[in-house]
Order: C-alpha cells, then structure tokens, then sequence
C-alpha cells in the first residue's frame, strides 16, 4: 500500500456503474439529436459532480462514431466569462469552424469567416472628422489700427511742425488713429474680460487662434460590446459557411458562473433558440437546476417561479441518474481496489457507509466526482499521517471534520455532549430536523469506530482521529488537543476553556496528568468553579481526585488566596470538595483572629487586623460554618474593626459577647472624649452609641453591682469633665454609669437643666433620676418624652445596663413619672429584658400596675406572662391581706404552672393541714374579702382541701359557743359565708357526722330556741333528720312550731325545711298527750307546712283532731296563744 494509485478527475467515456445508466442517458440525446423533427436546444440537468460531463464525453464519442457530418464543440462558460463572454464565444467558434473549414479543403470560404468575425467583434470602423475654426473681431480690429496707426502717426507729425494751425478736430482724429490699437485692447478687455473661455478666464491673448476652444464633431462606427444581434449575424454566418455539416454546442459549466453572469447569459441562450430553428445547429446545456434556480430566482420570487423559467427555457431536458443505488457502492469498490487495493473490501464498504451518511452533497448524493475526492482525500491523509492510522478513522474525520466543517472537538466529545450546530439552533422546523438528523448520523458513526477500533488510550478511536487532526504522534496530539489547552485554561482561571475540554474523551486522564504536577489551588479552584457554573458541564468526576491530592499534599499551607478564590471554594464544596482539607487553613484562621483579642490594640495596625478578620470570615463562609459564640476582652478590637465592618460575611457582631474586663474597658471607652481618655482609643462621634447597644446587647437588667460602673475616682474626672464641658454627650453618659451617687449629683443635674438641648444628655440624666427614684425632678426634664423616644437605643442600653426593675415599677407607681416610665416598663417586659423581678410592687400593686402599662400598650396577658415566667414569685408570697384582689383572683383561676403553683402555696400557707383550731375559727370570723373570695374558688374548683380536721374540731367548737349563749346572735353573712364554704370543701362523711352534731343542738333544750332556728334556716342541708325520738325532743319540736307561728318573718327558712320533711313527721308516732297541741300548731301553720298538714289531715287518728282544730280556727277572728 505504499505505492498509490490516485483518482483522475477528467470525465470518463465508458460508465463505471453496474447498470451504465449514464450511458443510457448519453445514448437517448444522441438518438434526439439525430432526429431533425426533435427541439434543437436541450437541457442536461443534474448536481454538481454526477456525471454530466461524463455523458457527454460518453455523447461525443457515439458520435465519431456513428456520425462524420456531426461536430460536438463544448464551450466553458467559467474559463470564458471574464471580459465579454460573448466576444470569446465569437472567437472561439470561429476557430472550430475555420478548422472544420482547413480540414475539409474550403480554404477559400474561411476570410468571409474572419470578415464576419471582425465585424462582430467591431473591428471594421470608419472615421471621420469635422473641425470648425474662427478669429475673434477684436483680433481683426487690433490688426487693422496695427497696420494704419503707423501711416497715421507719419502724417500727423510733420503737420504739427508746420506753420499752418490744424482744427481742433483734426488733432483729435490724428490722436484716436495714432492710438487706435492701445484703444481697442481697453475696449476689447472692458468687454470680454469677465467672461469664461472653455475652463479659462479670458485674457489678451485669447484674441489669437492659439488659445481658443474647437468644436470638433465625430462619427464612430464600432459597438464597445457584441450586442445579441452581433452575435446571431455572426452565429447564422459561420454555421451557413458549413452548412453541410451538423453543430452541436455544448454551453457547459453555466451554473459555475457567478449571479449576474449566469442572469445574462441565461437571457443570450434565446439567440441559439431562434438560430437551431433555421440552421445546423443544436444546443445542449448541462445546469444544476437548483443552483440555477436560486440564481434566476428574485428576492421575492418563489423557487417555483425559476423553475418554471427553465422549464420554458428548456422544452426537453435529459436528468443524470439518480447516483445513490446499489450500484454505486460497486463502482466505489472499485475505485477503492484501484487506489489501496483488493485486500481492504470490508474497509471499502465501511467507508462507503460513513461517505453516505456524511455526504456534503444536497440531500446527501454521493456522486461519483466525491466519491474520486473522497478516496483521494484518505490517500494523501494516510500518507501524510504517522503511526499508519485506521482508513475508516480517515475516512470518518474527513467525512465529519472536512467536507461537513464540524470541529474535531464536537467529533471527539462525549455522546451526551451537544454538539456544535446546536449552538446556532434556530426556531426553523426544517434546520431543527436536519440537525437533529446529523446529530443521530454523527452518533451512529461514532457507535461504527467504537466497535471497530475501540476506545483504548492507545490505539483508540479518539486518539487515530487525533493523530490525524494533528498528523503527528499520539502523545502530543493529545497534548496538544487537552494537555496544554487545559493546563493553559487552568494557567488562565478559565472555565469556559477547560468546560469545553471536559467533554473530550480521554480529559479525565488529561487532568490527572496535569493534577500530578505543581498546580496552583487559586488557579485550580477558579476555573473549575467557573466550569461548574457553565451549561452542560459536570466537575463531579474530578473532586474525588482534588480530595486526594490536597490531602496528601499540603498544597494550601502557603496559599495566598486571590479574589474569588473563597468563592469559588464554597461553589466546589456544594459539588463534593472536602471540607477537611482545608481544617488546617480554619484553625490557623481562627487563631489569628483570637490571638489579635489577646494583644493590646494598636490603632497603626488597623489594616492588619481587618485583613485577620476578613481571611477568617471568608474561610467560614466558604466552607458554610457558623461563627461561634465568642466572648472578647478586647472592646477596642470590637468597636473598632468588626462593628464598622459592613461587609463581613459570617462573622456576625450579636454572637459576640465582651467579658467581664471586656465590659468595663468597653464603657470606659464608650465615655471616652476628648477631655477624658481613660487610656483608651475614643470611638467616632457617630458610632459610640451603636458601640454602647453592641456592649450591653445581650445582658439583662438586674439589681447587682457591676464591675463597669465607675468608682469614686472616675467619677470625679467625669464630673469636672461635665463642668468644663456641659455639651459633651458621653461625660453625661459615664455620669449615668456612677457605681454611687452623692447628694450633689442631683443638683448638678438641675443646674445644667435649663441649657441642656441635646436628647442623648436629656436621657442620661433620666436614667440617673431613675436610679435615684425621684420621680417629680424626672417629670421636670423639658421634652424628656420625645428624647427618650428619639434616643430609643441608647435609652435601652442604659435601662439594661443600669436600672433593675424595683425602679420602674416604683416610677411607674408614683403619678408624676407614670406616663415617663411605664412605657420603658412595657419595652422591657415586652423584649423580655429583666433578669430578676421585684415582686413586693406585683403583689400589692398589681391593678395599678396593670392599668399603666395598658395605657404604654402591654395588655394584661403579657404582663401577667411575663410575671409568671420568674420562678421566685412563691418564694415572696406575702399573706392574703397584702395581695392585691385582682391579682389573687388571678392566681385563684389560672391554669398554667406558675399560677398553680402560687395557688397551691396560698391554700397550703392559709388553709392547708398546718391551720390550727384557732387559725379555723379566725377563717370563719375573717371580714376579708379575698379569703372569702379564696374559698369560694376552692369550692368551686373543688381543689384538694387538707385541713378538714382542724377546721372540724373549729366548727364543733365554733357552734358549740354559739348555742350555748345566752342571748343567741346570727353570725353575719361573711361567717355564714365563710362556714358553708368550708363545709362544702368536708368529706361526706365528715358532714354526716357534723350533721347529728347540729341534730343535737337543734333538739337541746338548753339552747335557745333561736340557736335552733337558726340551724333549721342555715345549716338544714346538713341534719340527717328530724324525726324526734324521744318526749324531750317532741317538746323541743313543738317548741320550734311555737316559734316559727310567732315569728314568720325570722323563720320562713326553718318552715320551709321542715314542710319539705313532711315524709319523716309523718312516720312521727307522736305521744298521746302531744298529739292534741301538735295538731293545733299544724293546723294554725297550715298556710307555711302545706305538706304536713295534708299528711296529718288524712291520717288516722287526727283526722277528727284537724276537722275540730280547723272548725274552731275558723270561728275565731285570730289566734290565740296556747
């Protein structure tokens, strides 16, 4: 295979194909030709490469053939149409028919030949001139006084010598004729001077011939172009000079020529129209009518249009065979043997495959010229390519790569990747589809090398293709193609490049190549982040390796990093990069960031320590951690790098809180000015307040002593700082922050009172008459409303700094200062911000207290929230006495665990199992409302009641004293109230047993019979009976009927009692002598004991009894006593 035979292009006279459908087309036109009845202009249509020229060398030789009177001449119109392509036409025909002319012996008819040539052409003329001179009239007068001034001049002198005097007139006229010629030069100037001679100005001497304009008049008779009518004359008289014999002309190469000479000759093609009618003439013009088409074609004609033109053009036209059949891969075969021989058929077929489904042609032809091409194009690729490179591979690079212009890297990609035309996808269906089919074309060859040569590293696919491209070895066509693209990309920081390689067989391998050297982590980073961030582009793959390399190397110890870098870091760890990597990197950070806490700062080093800050919150962003909670020592370092930092990224100023030494320093800094300096670096004007929230940001008010306020030494610097300077704001504020406060400071405070203007000043002496709960001087501050609300921060952070909630609720107590404060309480208790609550003012004060704040907007809820979110609340209980009503029956009806608790406490406190018997009967005899109130919710509640047994042996006790008096008194309500309520809280058996205790007082003849009405009216509910059992008994009930007819006012309670027992009197066996006397009482209370009195009226032995009690008591006006 080192000796090759390459393809010819020159067209062929026999047909190579197996069904020698070209030589069948050749023979058609010539059996048309030959009939003189057929059309004499004939079209041969067909694609660029199919043939044509084939056929008619195929055409031309069946001519000689069969034919000695025929001539076929081929005139190339794309060699002839430079200059006047008819003017060569003219020429070049008349050399075919004075050749025909020389051969046949007429040597006599070639000059009329030339002649008609020449006049065609234009070289016969004639010539003719006509030139029309003239002088101009001033010439002509300047001539004449020329010639006569002389004469006159001799005439005149000798008679101005003479003694004979001339006239007057005849001195005159000797004067004019003397100078004449001077005269007419003025009057010629005067006259013609402002006019113009051709392009010149008219002077003196345009009164001569040599300086005036001819009009020259000529005839030519020459055309500077062979018109149609030249070339008809010139065409009929050549053909008419061999009119014995039959021309046949082939126009070839027509749809070779550009737009608008194709347009003109395309429009001369008419005169061989009108000359084969009548001469010995045929024409044949081979085209490809889609390039003619679109050439003829408007910008706003349809292709439709033009093709109908040719049509009309080309009444009969013969079409070149459709090339792509079974028959053509036959013919390639054998092209293929005669350019690399017989033993490489299978290759041959593979090829022909990968030439059809790749082919440039329109509609994807395969003729036979690109067939030629394309064997000869892997020819000179294989001989000048090392490493003897696959004939398939060739073939497919420049099948893919040459003839359809689609870059080796769109060859060489993934098959996922997208290929290059999609790129420039349009919204066109028709190039949607194409693409689409040329992607499913490109991805089936890529399937054919795969499974021919594989994908090794070596002799892969990918690497022949590249050697190929590169025509040089495997390794430093890779290298060239990746290699050093992605070192350069990676060298570059860029994403776009190294995105585009990642596509690429074999960059994997590449990048570990790459990744095995010194790589910068900056570079490296950067521009994998920005391939990442690119369509279509998966980094994945390649972290596991960038783990294991940094891991093993410490690649980032001395990293400098560059900008972008931290971002880019942050975007590879979202995709897999370890984060551990970069522990060391951390660490190291967050050490230089304490460690600048731990040195005393030093304003000069401003920007190294920001450069501290910025290096750790970049690592902690990029690595998404959180910033720890921190506390510092060093306030300075705070207030005066992290705070104005606006454009930190994690580090987050509210996680950082100040120590004990941090605080102080930081509030000496805060005051700090430029009168007192405490040693520290003063903060901005505009920042020391923002510094002052940041210091007291996360405490809480409480009633301590704090180590940041300031001792009696400071305190007077601060004060004869105040006196030497009552504007400055912050001397105020270290005032606000005295650990103690003599009785000069108020007074101080009221003499700088009436000058002060600035709000910052008007709330630090608010917090100092806070602390000192004076609340009318509070109330006398101008404006002290609108300063506190306009300086809300810095109101807060002294309030937490300073005050403890025992001084708000006492300011907020008292009237003048209620309005001041009990919006600052309200804040407080809303941001939650009291540490320890003095509840002595919640307990005793608590509707007061509720009535202010819901004026400063804290509902009742909250505050009541609030009070029960402290958990010392029971411990300061104090007794029942000093509990505000609102509040206790709060706690009474609550039902969280706050208000349970304190609840249970008062009932264990005040009525539990410790009360003793006396502590019960002062419970009983307490006029207090809120234990009244508190034992109506314990039985409402039904709450657990300990102390049953003391408070049974103190009711015993309580009613035992009561009957036994002599003179009886009703308990009042209160105690009434109180008893029932205890007794509600007794077990039931506890009440049966108290209930025979009242039986027996109510039926004790010692009592009073108003102690027993007053247990029928009052405790009734309680008694298990009453029933007597005994005579004594029946006396005492009778007793009771006695006192109850006396008195119905007093005892309508007992009636009513007794008439609802009806059922027990009425199983009464009451004794013979008081049957009479119980009836009579019965009968005279029948209005009060309905019940009874019909029971005894219907019973046996009293029914004689109530008739005679009744009768008689009708008869009577009114009772009587018995």
């Amino acid at each position: 295979m080192n000796i090759l035979n390459f393809q010819s292009e020159n067209p062929s006279e026999r047909d190579a194909f197996k069904g020698e459908s070209h030589d069948r087309v050749a023979q058609a036109i010539h059996d048309y030709i030959n009939s003189r009845e057929n059309h004499r202009v004939i079209g041969l249509e067909g694609e660029f490469g199919s043939g044509k020229s084939s056929i008619l060398q195929m055409l031309e030789r069946k001519i000689k053939e069969k034919s000695s009177k025929s001539v076929l001449w081929i005139f190339d119109c794309e060699q002839n149409y430079q200059g006047s392509i008819k003017s060569n036409f003219i020429e070049l025909f008349t050399d075919q028919i004075t050749s025909l002319l020389t051969k046949i012996g007429d040597k006599a008819a070639v000059p009329e030949v030339l002649k008609t040539r020449d006049i065609a052409l234009g070289r016969h003329f004639s010539y003719t001139k006509d030139t029309r001179s003239h002088i101009s009239v001033w010439a002509v007068l300047l001539i004449a006084s020329g010639v006569l001034s002389p004469t006159f001049i001799r005439d005149y002198l000798p008679q101005l010598r003479g003694n004979m005097e001339l006239p007057w007139w005849q001195h005159l006229f000797y004067l004019g004729t003397s100078l004449a010629p001077l005269i007419i030069l003025i009057l010629a100037y005067f006259f013609n001077g402002k006019e113009q001679v051709g392009k010149k100005r008219w002077n003196i001497s345009s009164l001569l011939k040599g300086s005036s304009d001819d009009q020259i008049t000529e005839t030519i008779e020459i055309s500077k172009e062979v018109s149609p009518l030249d070339l008809k004359r010139a065409l009929r008289n050549h053909l008419h000079a061999v009119k014995d014999h039959h021309f046949i002309i082939v126009i070839d190469n027509l749809d070779r020529l550009p737009r608008d000479v194709l347009r003109s000759v395309w429009s001369d093609l008419e005169i061989f129209t009108s000359v084969t009618g009548s001469e010995n003439l045929s024409v044949i013009v081979p085209f490809c009518s889609t390039k003619v088409s679109q050439y003829l074609n408007g910008d706003s004609e349809q292709s439709y249009d033009s093709r109908d033109f040719i049509a009309k053009k080309f009444p009969v036209v013969f079409r070149t065979p459709p090339i792509i059949t079974s028959g053509w891969k036959d013919a390639f075969r054998t092209l293929w043997a005669e350019t690399f021989g017989p033993e490489s058929q299978s290759d041959a077929d593979t090829c022909s495959i990968i030439l059809q489904r790749h082919s440039p042609m329109t509609a994807g032809l395969v003729t036979p010229r690109l067939q030629k091409r394309f064997i000869n194009d892997i020819a000179t690729t294989m001989l000048v390519t090392a490493g003897q490179p696959s004939l398939i591979c060739i073939a497919a690079y420049i099948a893919i790569c040459k003839y359809n212009n689609i870059s080796i890297e769109s060859l060489l990609k993934e098959p996922a990747a997208p290929s290059t035309e999609d790129a420039a996808a349009t919204d066109n269906s028709g190039e949607k589809e194409q693409r689409e089919k040329n992607s499913a074309n490109l991805a089936r060859t890529k399937r054919t090398l795969k499974t021919l040569l594989g994908e090794d590293m070596n002799r892969g696919w990918h690497i022949q293709v590249l050697q190929i491209h590169f025509q040089t070895s495997p390794d430093i066509a890779i290298a060239e193609l990746i290699d050093q693209p992605l070192a350069t990309a990676i060298e570059s920081q860029d994403g776009k490049q190294l995105a585009s390689l990642a596509e690429y067989f074999g960059f994997t391998d590449s990048f570990l190549r790459g990744l095995e050297g010194e790589v910068s982590p900056n570079n490296l980073f950067l521009a994998l982040h920005k391939a990442a961030n690119s369509e279509n582009c998966d980094i994945s793959v390649l972290i596991p390796h960038i783990n294991k390399k940094f891991t093993e190397n410490s690649l980032l110890t001395a990293l400098v990093p560059e900008a972008g870098y931290f971002e880019a870091t942050r975007g590879l760890i979202s995709l897999g990069l370890s984060k551990a990597i970069f522990d060391g990197e951390l660490k190291s950070a967050r050490d230089a960031f304490l460690s600048i806490n731990r040195r005393a700062y030093e304003p000069d080093a401003k920007d190294a320590y920001q450069k501290v800050v910025n290096m750790y919150d970049s690592y902690l962003n990029a690595l998404d951690e959180p910033f720890p909670e921190t506390t510092m020592d060093s306030s300075e370092v705070l207030f005066h790098i992290l705070v104005p930092d606006p454009d930190l990224l994690v580090i987050d100023v509210n996680r950082i809180t100040l120590s004990q030494k941090g605080r102080s320093d930081a509030v000496r800094q805060i005051i700090s000015n430029d009168t007192i300096s405490f040693d520290l670096t003063p903060l901005p004007q505009e920042e020391w307040i923002y510094c002052l929230h940041q210091c007291f940001r996360g405490i809480k008010m409480s009633s301590v002593t704090h180590d940041y306020q300031l001792s009696d030494e400071k305190s007077t610097e601060i004060i004869n700082a105040i006196t030497y300077d009552p504007t400055e704001e912050r001397s105020w504020v270290g005032l606000a922050f005295f650990e103690k406060y003599s009785n000069t400071i108020p007074a101080l405070i009221k003499s700088h009172l009436p000058s002060t203007e600035s709000n910052c000043i008007k709330v630090a002496m608010a917090i100092v008459y806070m602390r000192l709960g004076m609340g009318a001087e509070l109330a006398e501050i101008p404006e002290i409303e609108s300063a506190l609300t306009k300086e809300s921060e810095l109101l807060n952070s002294l309030t937490k700094a300073l005050l403890h909630s025992g001084n708000l609720f006492t300011l907020t107590l008292e009237p003048e200062s209620r309005s001041i404060v009990a919006p600052i309480l309200a804040h407080a208790i809303k941001k939650r911000i009291i540490a320890k609550i003095y509840v002595f003012h919640v307990y005793r004060e608590y509707t007061q207290l509720c009535e202010a704040l819901s004026n400063a907007g804290l509902a009742e809820s909250e505050f009541l929230a609030w009070i029960t979110s402290f958990s010392q609340l029971a411990e300061h209980l104090p007794t029942l006495d000093e509990i505000d009503p609102k509040f206790l029956n709060t706690i009474l009806m609550g039902s969280d665990d706050s208000m349970l608790q304190l609840r249970a406490h008062i009932l264990d406190r005040d009525f539990g199992s410790e009360i003793d018997k006396a502590g019960w009967l002062a419970i009983f005899n307490s006029p207090n409302a809120r234990v009244a109130n508190t034992l109506d919710r314990m039985v409402v509640e039904k709450l657990d009641f300990k102390g049953e047994k003391n408070a049974h042996a103190a009711f015993s006790t309580y009613i035992s004293a009561l009957i036994k008096k002599s003179t009886f008194e009703d308990p009042s309500e209160q105690v009434i109230g109180n008893i029932k309520n205890v007794l509600d809280l007794f077990d039931k058996d506890t009440l049966f047993v108290i209930g025979t205790e009242l039986r027996a007082c109510t039926y004790d003849g010692t009592a009073p019979i108003e102690a027993s009405i007053f247990i029928l009216s009052t405790l009734n509910s309680l008694l298990p009976s009453v029933t007597p059992r005994n005579k004594v008994e029946e006396e005492r009930l009778l007793q009771i009927l006695l006192f109850i007819h006396r008195n119905p006012e007093s005892t309508s309670q007992a009636s009513d009692f007794l008439d609802h027992q009806w059922e027990q009197l009425a199983d009464w066996s009451i004794s013979k002598d008081n049957k009479d006397t119980y009836a009579s009482y019965v009968t005279k209370l029948r209005d009060r004991l309905p019940n009874v009195y019909a029971d005894l009226s219907n019973k046996t032995g009293f029914k004689a009894r109530m008739k005679k009690f009744a009768s008689a008591l009708m008869a009577r006006p009114s009772d009587t006593e018995d």
